[in-house]
C-alpha cells in the first residue's frame, strides 16, 4: 500500500475524483484507508451529495451506507444528550457551547454529514465548572478518573476538567474552561473565544465561524496523538471551504489567530491542508500567516514527520520505521508544547514508576 492510495481517498473527499473511476481493488484499499480514518460515513455522504453512488458496485455502498447508519446514531444520541444538559445550563443563564465534532454534527454543517465523534465537548466559563460539574453529578454524569493524581492533574493544569461518564447510558462529556493546557507555550483567552460565540439553535451555540477554524487547526497540531489527524485536517478543509474564505478573510482569520497567541497550528493546518486535499489557499495568504511564525526546523523536517501521521493511520503506513519515528517525535513534542519541561519530567516519571505501584497496591489490598 502506498501514499497514492490516500490520494484516491482524498480527491474522492474532495470531488476530484469520482466513483465511477475506480476498481475493486482501489475501493477495497479505499475502504480500509476511510474506516481507519473514521471517514467512511462522511464519502458516503460526499458521494451521495454528487450523485456518485448510482455508478459503484453494490458491495463498497454497502460499506459506505452502514457507516452513515452508525453517523445517523452518533447524532441521535448527541441531540438527545443535549436536550438533557440544557437545563443545567439555562440555570446558570449560559449558553451551550459545543466544540468540535458535536458542533459540526448538531448545527448540521454540510462538510461534517457522516462524521462521528467519540464524545461531547463543551466549553464553559471557568468560574461556572464547579457549578455545573455539581449540578451534572445529580443527572448521573462522574469522572472517569478517580486517583487523586490525576484529578489534581487535570483541575491544576489542564484547560478541560477530568471527564465525566454517565452511569447508565456511558457516553462521554469533556468540559473546557479554553482550549489549551494552563501549562502550554500558546495562551489563547478562553474568554475571548466565549465572549464570540454564536447560537446556532434555540438551545446552543459554539464558536465563531473565525475560532472554529482556530480551534481545529489548534486541536490538531498542539495535540500529541494523532489517531484522528486526518480526519480533523478534513474537518478543517471543510470550515475553510465553507467560509469560502479569500484573501480578505484569511487576513481576518491570521489577526485573531495572532491575537489569540494561536499562529503556530494555524500555519501548520494550512501547509498541510493544502498538501493533501488542495484546500484553496492562496500563497498571498500563506505569506501573511509565515509573516507572523515560521517552524524552527524548517518545513522540510517537519513535512517529514507531518506527513507520516496525517495520512490515514492504516497500518501498512504507521508500521513503518518512519511512521513509528515520525509518531514517537511528534508525541514528544506535543508534550512539550503542553507542558514545561519541569512539570513533564515530573508528570512522566509519576505515571512511569508511581503509578503502577499505586494500582498493584489497591488490587492486593
Amino acid at each position: 500500500m502506498t501514499p497514492h492510495n490516500s490520494v484516491v481517498l482524498c480527491r474522492l473527499l474532495t470531488g476530484q475524483v469520482a466513483g465511477y473511476e475506480l476498481s475493486l481493488a482501489e475501493w477495497n484499499t479505499t475502504i480500509q484507508l476511510a474506516r481507519s480514518a473514521n471517514v467512511l460515513g462522511i464519502l458516503y455522504h460526499r458521494l451521495e451529495e454528487k450523485n456518485g453512488l448510482l455508478a459503484i458496485p453494490d458491495v463498497v455502498k454497502w460499506h459506505l451506507s452502514s457507516a452513515a447508519i452508525i453517523a445517523d446514531k452518533y447524532k441521535r444520541d448527541a441531540r438527545q444528550e443535549v436536550e438533557r444538559l440544557w437545563p443545567v445550563f439555562h440555570s446558570r443563564n449560559q449558553p451551550l457551547i459545543l466544540l468540535k465534532g458535536s458542533a459540526y454534527v448538531l448545527a448540521d454543517r454540510p462538510f461534517a454529514k457522516g462524521r462521528t465523534f467519540s464524545d461531547i465537548d463543551i466549553l464553559v466559563p471557568k468560574v461556572d465548572l464547579t457549578y455545573i460539574e455539581s449540578q451534572l453529578r445529580w443527572l448521573g454524569w462522574g469522572s472517569a478518573h478517580h486517583s487523586e493524581y490525576d484529578q489534581r492533574y487535570y483541575r491544576k493544569w489542564m484547560h478541560e476538567l477530568p471527564p465525566l461518564v454517565h452511569a447508565k447510558r456511558g457516553t462521554v462529556l469533556d468540559l473546557h474552561h479554553t482550549i489549551l493546557p494552563l501549562t502550554a507555550s500558546l495562551k489563547p483567552d478562553g474568554a475571548k473565544l466565549l465572549s464570540d460565540a454564536q447560537a446556532f439553535s434555540d438551545q446552543v451555540s459554539t464558536l465563531s465561524p473565525i475560532d472554529q477554524v482556530l480551534h481545529t487547526a489548534t486541536h490538531l497540531f498542539m495535540d500529541s496523538e494523532f489517531d484522528h489527524a486526518f480526519r480533523d485536517l478534513l474537518d478543517f478543509d471543510g470550515l475553510v471551504r465553507e467560509m469560502d474564505a479569500g484573501d480578505a478573510e484569511w487576513e481576518l482569520i491570521v489577526q485573531r489567530a495572532h491575537v489569540l497567541d494561536l499562529v503556530p497550528p494555524l500555519y501548520y493546518a494550512m501547509r498541510y491542508s493544502r498538501l493533501i486535499f488542495n484546500t484553496p489557499i492562496s500563497e498571498a495568504s500563506m505569506s501573511r500567516v509565515s509573516g507572523f511564525w515560521q517552524p524552527k526546523l524548517g518545513d522540510r523536517i517537519m513535512d517529514w514527520l507531518f506527513m507520516s501521521v496525517l495520512l490515514p493511520p492504516h497500518q501498512e503506513f504507521h508500521s513503518s520505521a518512519k511512521g513509528y519515528l515520525s509518531n514517537k517525535m511528534l508525541f514528544i513534542r506535543g508534550h512539550a508544547l503542553r507542558m514545561p519541561l519541569h512539570l513533564l519530567v515530573r508528570h512522566l516519571a509519576f505515571k512511569a514508576f508511581i503509578a503502577p505501584f499505586i494500582k498493584d497496591k489497591k488490587k492486593s489490598a
